[in-house]
C-alpha cells in the first residue's frame, strides 16, 4: 500500500533529552500506524512520540505474539507495552485498532449506486511544538484522509492535475488559509479508482508554519478538483 509508505517516509525517529521520561521495561501505551519496516519486521509509527530512557522516538520496533498482527497493518492502533533500550523497541502485550479521536466525517451521494463515507482525522489532535525548557517536542501531526466505498459500483476519478489531495489549514479565528497538496506519481492526470468496499488514504504533514501559534484550528482536505469529497475537522495547537 503506498500510504503506508508515505508514512514511514514522513516519520523518522528523533532523538532528544526530555523530563518525564520512561526508564527501560516500563509499560506504555502508544497510539500511532502499525506498519510493515523495510527490513520485514514490524513497526509502530508515532506521529506523537513516545519517551523512552533519554529518548524520544517516533518509532518503536514491535516484538511479542505477532499472529494476529496481519489484520492490523496499516491501520491506527493502540498499544500497551514495555520499552525497552537500547533501541527503540516495545514488547506488545495488547493492540487494537482505534478511531482517531476527534474525527471529521461526511457522507457523498452522487447516485444511488455511487456512495462514499469521507473521514479526516489530525493525529494527534492535540499537541504542542516545544516542550517546556524549549526543546522541540518531536512531535510529526499528520492530516489522514480516507474514502471508504460504499456503494453498488467503483469510484472512478479522472482529476484535473497530477495532485492528488488539496489541503488547508487555519487559525480558527483567522481567515487566512495555510494551503499545500499532495502530487501523485506521475506528470499526468491522476486517476483513482476504489473498488466497492475499499479503502482510499492519503496523508498530509501538517508543518509548523500551518499552525505556528497556539490556538484552535480548522483543516480541510479534498480530492483535487473534486469539492464534494470534502471533508474538515479540528485540532488544537498548545502551548508548552
Amino acid at each position: 500500500m503506498r500510504s503506508a509508505r508515505v508514512v514511514l517516509a514522513l516519520l523518522a525517529c528523533v532523538a532528544g533529552r526530555s523530563a518525564g521520561q520512561a526508564s527501560a521495561g516500563t509499560t506504555v501505551t502508544v497510539h500511532g500506524f502499525f506498519e510493515r519496516g523495510d527490513s520485514g519486521g514490524w513497526l509502530l509509527v508515532l506521529p506523537d512520540p513516545v519517551v523512552v530512557g533519554g529518548y524520544r522516538a517516533n518509532a518503536l520496533k514491535a516484538r511479542g505474539d505477532d499472529a494476529p498482527w496481519h489484520r492490523l497493518e496499516h491501520r491506527f492502533v493502540r498499544a500497551q507495552g514495555r520499552v525497552a533500550l537500547p533501541e527503540p523497541l516495545i514488547v506488545i502485550e495488547r493492540m487494537e485498532e482505534v478511531e482517531p479521536p476527534n474525527i471529521g466525517r461526511a457522507e457523498v451521494h452522487l447516485s444511488f449506486s455511487q456512495t462514499a463515507v469521507v473521514t479526516l482525522a489530525a493525529i494527534p489532535n492535540r499537541f504542542a511544538w516545544r516542550l517546556q525548557d524549549g526543546q522541540r517536542s518531536g512531535v510529526q501531526p499528520l492530516l489522514v484522509y480516507t474514502i471508504l466505498n460504499h456503494g453498488q459500483t467503483e469510484l472512478d476519478f479522472m482529476l484535473p492535475t497530477n495532485d492528488l489531495l488539496c489541503a488547508r489549514v487555519r487559525h480558527a479565528a483567522e481567515r487566512e488559509w495555510w494551503s499545500t497538496s499532495v502530487p501523485g506519481r506521475t506528470h499526468n492526470h491522476e486517476r483513482i479508482v476504489i473498488r466497492f468496499g475499499g479503502l482510499y488514504r492519503q496523508f498530509v504533514p501538517i508543518p509548523p508554519e500551518a499552525a505556528p501559534r497556539p490556538g484552535r484550528y480548522i483543516a480541510h482536505v479534498t480530492l483535487c478538483g473534486i469539492a464534494d469529497y470534502g471533508v474538515e475537522t479540528q485540532f488544537d495547537v498548545g502551548t508548552p
